[in-house]
């Protein structure tokens, strides 16, 4: 146990990730991670207060390798470009993808793309109120869809029975088929498209000088 003077909060977080990387989410225990640093579990905790804190830190440093889009695209293909890279940057990362769906980050990385995309917002014409409750759906709608990946898989029977309750209903006969894997991209990148349109649709309803307690109704 001679290295436990060595440990950093980074060095801890960076072996975490790479614990979660090879076992999932069930692997990162503190005892497990404590192993792998050559130290006791007790050690670990005069660096993070819990489990929870240490999973945190996990979370962002996992969205760390989401970079900001280029700043020369639309204000809005910059927010999809971030979700985009925000679900394949948790999907990368097994055993942090269901505490990044609980527990949006909020330390470094986290709050430099939660500016990035405020910005973009308030870029497109929303008042910074109504970008920030936008920003939360959108956080939402991410964190529900990381949360559906995780159990994410095939067309299975489970897929078939929901196939065929939708066949059967009179206003979506015969067209079961379309429906999406449940946690795909193409679940999302469909869910997230039809998200922008309305986020651009009340952007139109805030035009410049009109107060933000008002809409275009």
């Amino acid at each position: 146990m001679a290295r436990t003077r060595f440990l950093t909060p980074e060095l801890i977080t960076r072996k975490a990730l790479e614990v979660g990387d090879r076992g999932g989410a069930e692997s990162m225990t503190m005892r497990r991670i404590a192993a792998e640093l050559g130290c006791d579990p007790m050690a670990l905790y005069r660096h993070f207060a819990n489990r929870d804190a240490l999973l945190d830190a996990v979370a962002d440093l996992t969205v760390a390798e989401v970079r900001d889009p280029d700043p020369g695209l639309p204000w809005d293909e910059r927010v999809t470009a971030t979700a985009d890279a925000l679900r394949e940057a948790a999907l990368s990362h097994p055993g942090a993808t269901a505490h990044l769906a609980a527990r949006p980050p909020m330390g470094e990385h986290g709050r430099r793309i939660a500016g990035s995309v405020l910005a973009a917002l308030q870029e497109g014409g929303l008042p910074p109120a109504t970008a920030v409750r936008c920003f939360q759906t959108l956080v939402a709608y991410l964190a529900s869809s990381l949360a559906m990946a995780v159990r994410a898989g095939e067309r299975d029977r489970r897929w078939e029975q929901v196939r065929d309750m939708v066949n059967e209903l009179p206003a979506a006969a015969a067209v079961g088929e379309e429906l999406f894997t449940v946690g795909s991209a193409e679940q999302f990148r469909f869910g997230l498209r039809l998200l922008m349109a309305g986020i651009r649709e009340e952007a139109a309803a805030h035009p410049p000088g009109r107060p933000s307690g008002t809409t275009g109704a």
